[in-house]
């Protein structure tokens, strides 16, 4: 060891001034590479490390599983759903809004959510309530007077006027529901009014099955 020492000082005497300086400058060069860059090595592979799991940097949306109620589901809670962004999460609270949901497939009213979208999110999306008495979801027809008759007996105790009646209060009318009553209201809007109880049936969704249920509940006077 202490040969090799001798060896190295010997060499080390023999080079010139000039070429001690270089070596010196050498050396720090060496030094100064490593500290500077040696840092900005590993946060590259740390980086390229998260790449792996996100290669496009791209922000990655979490769909969850919880079965969401369209007439309660805030834009956020809505944009969880697949295929739906802000626009048709914002389509959809504007929607029910005017006219509150009474089944799931009614989505498909909704601008830009067609028979695709509402596939990929039938099964996450529910109406509270949907199994009470509503027009939309009874097709028993014994069951459809059944119900007809205890709303007309509990919730209308005198005539109705069409043509004033609000949102709440036409859904009291037997076989009208959210969506029946705001087709009415836009019926008398456009055509400034009902000159008839007769007239109720050029509604859509209303014919003559429910005319005669309601018929005697109404008026335009």
């Amino acid at each position: 060891m202490q040969k090799l020492h001798t060896s190295i000082v010997n060499l080390w005497n023999k080079f010139s001034k000039n070429e001690k300086t270089f070596f010196a400058i050498y050396a720090l060069l060496i030094i100064a590479s490593g500290v500077f860059f040696q840092p900005k090595f590993y946060m590259q592979q740390a980086g390229q490390s998260e790449g792996l799991q996100n290669p496009l940097g791209e922000q990655v949306r979490n769909y969850t599983s919880a079965i969401i109620d369209l007439n309660k589901a805030s834009i956020e809670e809505l944009q969880t759903l697949p295929g739906i962004g802000p626009a048709k999460a914002q389509a959809i609270v504007e929607y029910r809004a005017k006219s509150p949901f009474n089944k799931p497939e009614e989505i498909m009213n909704v601008s830009g959510i067609g028979a695709k979208t509402y596939e990929k999110i039938k099964d996450r999306i529910k109406i509270d309530g949907s199994s009470q008495f509503s027009t939309s979801n009874v097709t028993d027809a014994s069951k459809l007077q059944t119900g007809d008759t205890n709303k007309q007996d509990s919730q209308v105790n005198r005539q109705i006027n069409i043509n004033t009646a609000d949102f709440e209060e036409l859904q009291k009318l037997p076989n009208i529901g959210p969506v029946k009553a705001q087709a009415i209201i836009d019926y008398r809007n456009q055509n400034g009014g009902f000159k008839s109880i007769d007239e109720i049936k050029n509604v859509k969704g209303i014919g003559e099955k429910t005319f005669e249920k309601i018929k005697d509940l109404i008026c335009v006077y």
